[in-house]
């Protein structure tokens, strides 16, 4: 616009001069200092600009939690923009602080109801189990023996709760340490072996003699989901735990297997899949946790399963070795 805008006034001279019949050496004249003094402006204008860009990208760069010191305005729109910058993160800042204050006391409450939870579970396994202890009717037994599964399930799912509270904020939870892979794994099936026994499902397992650098309790978490997943989607033949090789342990099923179209969403959260349709119990949170588990603990999960041939689920283990000089 200030081209321009010279442009129009060296016209309205050369018309004017030209009008007045004024001398030529004097109008070259006039018009050399009028384009000398036109162009000093123009580069000052333009260092200006160059110089107030510079410390413009400077604060976008290093911004973290809100609009920092910007430079003086020029104008009064430039003024009113800076106002409106302040105002709006003003507001945004509010509502996230209202946001963060509503899910604390979410999270408060859903932690404190999982705590209380396991008081009345632990009453009703004592119930159930002095019920066997007197019962003699087979019939009988075999309700307690589904009603103590039932009860372990709920409790699974209690504990997983809790794991989802604490997934955003895992690293103030884990313990990286050198753990025993075989024990983390005996443990695991050791807490399924009822609902092996009560869907007639084998067990093959390898000898798993592995130590690894990780967080016992959160792999343990991960292996018992895997677990889990394989009991529930598998209502005939096996289930199988091994080493593939040094670091990677494999879990794997004769189950119902995932479709093609499901394998690359099945560890977002809250997607379900064709299976999740079929069993109407599924939430779809399971493999996500896994996953952000791995990911925390740097470890890699992948998932290979074929549509009625059951699933294979890998936990690669290993980390790369540092040599310190």
């Amino acid at each position: 616009k200030y081209v321009l805008l010279f442009i129009l006034y060296l016209g309205i001279f050369c018309l004017v001069a030209y009008l007045y019949g004024m001398p030529v050496d004097a109008c070259v004249y006039a018009l050399v200092l009028c384009l000398f003094f036109a162009s000093v402006f123009m580069l000052y204008s333009y260092l200006r600009y160059r110089q107030r860009m510079g410390e413009l990208r400077d604060i976008r760069m290093k911004i973290q939690f809100g609009p920092e010191k910007l430079p003086p305005a020029n104008d009064g729109i430039e003024e009113e923009y800076q106002k409106m910058i302040n105002l709006l993160y003003q507001k945004t800042t509010d509502a996230v602080s209202k946001k963060d204050r509503a899910m604390t006391e979410m999270i408060d409450y859903y932690t404190l109801w999982a705590h209380q939870i396991k008081t009345p579970i632990a009453a009703m396994r004592i119930l159930v189990q002095s019920g066997m202890d007197r019962e003699e009717n087979e019939e009988n037994q075999k309700l307690f023996r589904q009603l103590q599964m039932e009860l372990f399930k709920t409790e699974q799912y209690v504990e997983m709760v809790l794991s989802y509270l604490k997934i955003g904020d895992i690293a103030k939870d884990m313990v990286l340490e050198r753990c025993d892979l075989g024990k983390v794994v005996r443990q695991a099936v050791k807490k399924y072996s009822r609902l092996f026994i009560l869907q007639k499902l084998s067990l093959e397992m390898g000898e798993i003699a592995e130590i690894v650098l990780t967080d016992e309790k959160w792999l343990s978490f991960v292996v018992e989901q895997i677990l889990s997943n394989a009991l529930k989607y598998t209502k005939s033949g096996s289930v199988s735990i091994y080493l593939e090789q040094e670091g990677v342990l494999v879990i794997k099923d004769t189950g119902i297997g995932i479709s093609a179209e499901d394998l690359p969403r099945i560890m977002e959260k809250g997607y379900t899949g064709y299976n999740g349709r079929i069993d109407k119990r599924s939430t779809g949170i399971g493999l996500y946790l896994c996953k952000k588990v791995m990911d925390k603990l740097h470890h890699q999960l992948r998932i290979d399963s074929e549509d009625g041939k059951g699933t294979k689920v890998v936990l690669d283990l290993r980390r790369t070795q540092l040599d310190l000089e």
